[in-house]
């Protein structure tokens, strides 16, 4: 592992207790806060703190702290079975069989790259996303009105709950009490019965020209 880890980041040993860690961060919090800092220093300092705060938000929190821990072990286990393959490699296999050794070797590699790269990529978009929502509720509590970016989760997440809803409006018209309620309250509100009148012509429609498609390709 060439890049520090967050506990060595925020310089404390990885047995360290939480009360360790709290005062580690407010020490460098302090030491590098970019208010703090001459012009030439500020850029570095800031970028300091970016690492620090993004260490403490993973240390300072059990559950986030105890995935990264476990994220930990596995590269660390990786990079030994790496070592490992690679004594044997070395120990075991004559110069007839190295070019094909090599090459399950450094398949086995990129096996171990892209495992480990996915929960890096994992890892980080759970930070990404807890840094996001932290800063828009501190937009929020300073009077700004924040836009949520359109996401493909956001997108996803609607049509899962507008599934459940015309699931549930379906379940309600074959029973006859809420069929009876549906209907009548349809008739008595002009605007509603147009609006539904129109999107179930367009939904007829559009099934109709697949349909009509369909029946012509076959011919």
């Amino acid at each position: 592992m060439n890049k520090d880890t967050f506990y060595e980041v925020l310089e404390v040993s990885e047995n360290a207790s939480d009360e360790v860690i709290e005062k580690a961060y407010k020490v460098l919090a302090k030491k590098y806060h970019p208010d703090l800092q001459n012009d030439s220093n500020r850029k570095n300092a800031e970028n300091k703190m970016k690492k620090i705060n993004e260490a403490y938000d993973v240390l300072g929190n059990k559950e986030k702290r105890k995935e990264y821990d476990n994220y930990l072990k596995q590269e660390r286990e990786k990079e030994e079975q790496e070592k490992y393959n690679q004594i044997n490699y070395e120990n075991k296999y004559d110069s007839a069989n190295a070019e094909e050794l090599q090459a399950q070797r450094l398949k086995y590699q990129e096996k171990l790259q892209k495992e480990a790269m996915k929960q890096r990529q994992k890892m980080q978009k759970h930070l990404n996303k807890e840094y996001e929502n932290a800063y828009y509720n501190y937009l929020k509590n300073m009077g700004y009105k924040v836009k949520h970016k359109i996401t493909k989760e956001s997108i996803r997440d609607f049509f899962i709950v507008l599934g459940i809803m015309i699931l549930i409006i379906a379940i309600l018209w074959f029973i006859p009490p809420t069929h009876d309620w549906m209907v009548s309250f349809y008739e008595q509100n002009p605007i509603l019965k147009t609006l539904i009148d129109i999107i179930v012509a367009i939904i007829v429609g559009i099934f109709t020209g697949i349909w009509n498609f369909i029946t012509s390709f076959f011919q």
